[in-house]
């Protein structure tokens, strides 16, 4: 105990800034209930990346959908999943324990998993450096100075007088908030096990490595890379016993990871695999990717990192060597993975965390002991003040937005309140993708449904066509319509996803000839009965917002029977033929 409090005293500024550093990321979420309390009727700000796409999938989860095989249709619940469960599981079970809602399940573990990261990442800093202060400096600008390492970011806060971002990193659910955990903590327990060689460090991080599997590709990829590079170096420098050790890591996460694979295997020879994995971003090519980061990270430690130290030296050359690997795996395999996970993940905190520890390490060979104080609380307070002006900047932006959501919330209450779990609800795509975020409910067709299994390519242009077909779109307007860009970018960014965007730099760039074969299809499609649609998809409920979609006109229909009214918002119960 006597440890523990003396361990508590020594780092007492890293808890510290840890507190702070979470509540800053939960604050504009927070902040939104109370300033606007006369408005809020039970629905948050939900505008960093994907945010929703992760309520979805926690409130899945939350249903005793383990396994996330289809977290927004009705079917392929059973499906491989695509993007691992883990990280999901983790924050429901959290709020299960907390007795918290899904909403504010999110808040709770945002201020969690920020907290436990802010420490692993000092941890980490701290076992490489041995100094507390390049620990300190590297966490806090870490969570929240990041946009100083962004020329656009501070070109526009120059000249416009605002940080262009939409919120802190951190602020967004599941990725980074969890996987940050498993790979720093990885880092960290394999750096104490790698010094020290103490087995029950090695097996800790077997069993993050393993379950990196489950959390996320791009952090046991990054990880199993550096590994690979650490066993190279050490075959070179004929050190077996190391070269073992790691070895028995590699295999036992390999060993954890089996159920991993054996889904892997399921997805890979599933009947919608070939469609699917292109909306992921994944295309061929066998072209080298290096950018500037990265090269200039490896030279960085290469020749300025302090080698007194031979194993950390060691440890961290072949932590900055294995961006190239990950980057330009696609030489060998011919198929490029999304890089810009790799760069905002993992290769921006390497450069960061590096960058801090070469500079203070300057200053102590300088014995510059006062400017490295005075240095490092500029850093920091600079980096506090940048997060909350983010935070501030981005609430702003959004809350206009999060207000106009305010509407939604009886109709999401009253379908939590009174239908059954996994009913299928068709509505138009604001609403869909808010029911299946906060709700136990399915529905026709959601923003999120292109990245499952359970759906393929046509079954999305029938849910597009649906849509056009409800706004008024005639046939012989479909080609004119859908070649706009406007249309394009929508039908390309639903049907293929990433695809065109990685490929050509631009989801407008599908080609004419696709679109002219897809309006087309529309024609044919016009022809089939509506209630025959919903019928073949199992639809229960529809809603009708007439104050987006007057023209809708759903009041016309024999086969949907009014249940509800409220705000120009209607729920009918369909009557299936």
């Amino acid at each position: 105990m006597k440890k523990i409090i003396e361990t508590i005293k020594r780092h007492k500024w890293a808890l510290f800034f840890a507190f702070l550093t979470s509540i800053i990321m939960v604050c504009p979420q927070l902040y939104f209930r109370y300033d606007n309390k006369e408005a809020y009727r039970g629905i948050d700000m939900a505008f960093t990346a994907d945010e929703g796409f992760y309520f979805n999938r926690i409130q899945e989860v939350r249903d005793g959908h383990f396994f996330l095989g289809s977290a927004v249709l009705k079917d392929g619940k059973s499906d491989p999943y695509l993007h691992p469960p883990l990280p999901e599981i983790i924050v429901a079970f959290l709020g299960k324990i907390f007795f918290s809602s899904p909403q504010d399940t999110v808040h709770i573990t945002r201020f969690i998993f920020s907290f436990i990261a802010f420490l692993i990442i000092y941890g980490f800093v701290f076992a490489l450096s041995k100094s507390r202060a390049p620990a300190l400096t590297a966490s806090v600008v870490f969570f929240l100075g990041d946009s100083l390492l962004s020329r656009q970011k501070i070109v526009d806060f120059l000249h416009k007088g605002f940080f262009s971002a939409d919120f802190l990193p951190f602020t967004r659910p599941i990725h980074p908030e969890v996987s940050s955990v498993f790979f720093f903590g990885f880092l960290l327990s394999f750096l104490i096990f790698y010094k020290n060689k103490n087995w029950v460090w090695g097996v800790v991080s077997t069993l993050i490595l393993g379950l990196s599997f489950y959390v996320y590709p791009f952090v046991w990829t990054f990880l199993y890379a550096f590994c690979g590079l650490l066993i190279l170096i050490f075959l070179f420098l004929k050190n077996w016993q190391t070269v073992k050790r790691i070895l028995l890591i590699l295999l036992g996460g390999i060993l954890i990871a089996i159920p991993y694979f054996l889904n892997l295997y399921r997805g890979l020879t599933h009947s919608n695999y070939s469609e699917t994995s292109l909306r992921f971003g994944f295309i061929e090519s066998h072209t080298p990717v290096l950018g500037f980061l990265v090269p200039f990270l490896f030279i960085f430690v290469l020749f300025l990192f302090p080698r007194k130290n031979k194993e950390e030296y060691i440890f961290s050359l072949a932590l900055v060597i294995a961006p190239f690997i990950v980057l330009n795996q696609q030489i060998i395999t011919g198929m490029i993975m999304g890089t810009g996970h790799y760069h905002y993940y993992y290769h921006r905190p390497l450069a960061i965390i590096f960058l801090v520890i070469i500079i203070f390490h300057w200053f102590n060979q300088k014995k510059w002991i006062l400017p490295k104080k005075i240095l490092m609380v500029l850093i920091i307070i600079t980096s506090i003040c940048t997060g909350f002006l983010v935070q501030k900047f981005s609430y702003a932006k959004h809350e206009e937005s999060g207000l106009k959501l305010q509407r939604f919330a009886p109709i999401i209450e009253r379908l939590d309140n009174h239908a059954e779990k996994d009913e299928v609800v068709f509505s138009d795509l604001q609403l869909s993708d808010l029911i299946v975020a906060r709700t136990s409910l399915n529905v026709f067709y959601s923003s999120w449904a292109n990245l499952y299994l359970s759906i393929s390519n046509q079954r999305i242009l029938n849910s597009l066509f649906l849509l056009y077909r409800l706004d008024g779109l005639r046939g012989d307007e479909a080609e004119k319509v859908f070649l706009q860009e406007a249309e394009r970018t929508k039908i390309s960014s639903h049907v293929y996803k990433n695809y065109y965007r990685e490929k050509t730099g631009d989801y407008a760039n599908i080609p004419d000839d696709t679109l002219r074969l897809f309006a087309a299809k529309y024609r044919d499609f016009l022809s089939i009965p509506i209630e025959k649609i919903w019928a073949e998809n199992e639809v229960n409920y529809v809603i009708w917002d007439t104050l987006q979609h007057p023209q809708w006109s759903f009041d016309k229909y024999q086969f949907l029977n009014e249940l509800y009214r409220e705000e120009g918002i209607i729920i009918y119960q369909f009557l299936r033929p």
